[in-house]
């Protein structure tokens, strides 16, 4: 294939185009693909999406924004440019564009670094030389998905950041990770707060193993020992069992704020 042909745009029929088996985009924002659609409509598709052919179909490499907005608009064909790839460079394409959406979630970006490092077997150094990140930073997300699935969820819906999870993530008790997490996401709480409960709550633990505390007499951590939380107004500690929740409009909180 020439350099020429490389870069010419074709009309594709869609139904001969194939999404990823395992994608890197974990949800999508369905009001971006309407917006994306109604432009498409008015002005026309401004970049075209990229193909790389596969027995007779194609396979789509990038653009998947642009080829569902089209599917939305009952389009039957979508222009494209078809270049004839292999499975490393269309997973580097793929990483390079997704790593540029200002929605992507910290587990989005590992999930592209763990593809990298086990489908392709790239190091650390090279990944984070094709992706224009710091082999540690690359090493810390991959590492995120080995933590529990609960963690792993609400950092992907944004409930939480990498590093309170990192923080209850030290916890030796999935029980107690459950309860913790349930407070960070209704109360919020700091990295530096979570770390302090969890230094109790694992101090606690060795206790109890060292007193050779097999368990049932021994009230609940969570009983003996209380949780806290930051309150929103004055930033001291509160007990979250006592901790008060009050639905009101922004300019009211902000009203309150301003008299306390």
């Amino acid at each position: 294939m020439t350099k020429k042909e490389s870069v010419k745009v074709r009309d594709i029929l869609i139904g001969l185009i194939d999404r990823p088996e395992d994608p890197d985009r974990l949800s999508c924002d369905h009001e971006y693909i309407r917006e994306l659609a109604a432009s498409i409509a008015e002005v026309g598709l401004l970049s075209p999406i990229l193909l790389s052919p596969r027995d007779g179909r194609f396979e789509l490499v990038a653009g998947d924004c642009r080829y569902q907005a089209f599917l939305s608009l009952g389009r039957l064909t979508i222009p494209a440019v078809v270049q004839d790839l292999e499975a490393e460079n269309i997973s580097i394409m793929r990483a390079t564009e997704n790593l540029q959406r200002k929605d992507l979630t910290v587990i989005e970006e590992a999930r592209i670094y763990k593809k990298l490092h086990d489908n392709h077997g790239m190091s650390w150094d090279t990944i984070g030389k094709r992706v224009g990140k710091s082999p540690a930073l690359v090493r810390r997300r991959y590492e995120l998905l080995k933590m529990p699935e609960m963690l792993i969820k609400a950092m992907h819906e944004k409930s939480i950041g990498y590093a309170v999870a990192e923080e209850l993530c030290r916890l030796t008790d999935l029980g107690r990770t459950e309860y913790l997490l349930y407070h960070c996401i209704q109360s919020g709480a700091t990295k530096d707060l979570v770390r302090d409960w969890v230094k109790e709550e694992n101090s606690k633990e060795r206790q109890k193993l060292s007193a050779g505390v097999e368990g049932g007499d021994e009230s609940p951590i969570w009983e003996t020992k209380p949780v806290y939380a930051s309150c929103d107004l004055c930033k001291g500690p509160a007990e979250v069992t006592k901790v008060v929740s009050v639905r009101m409009c922004p300019e009211c909180w902000a009203l309150i704020k301003q008299n306390i």
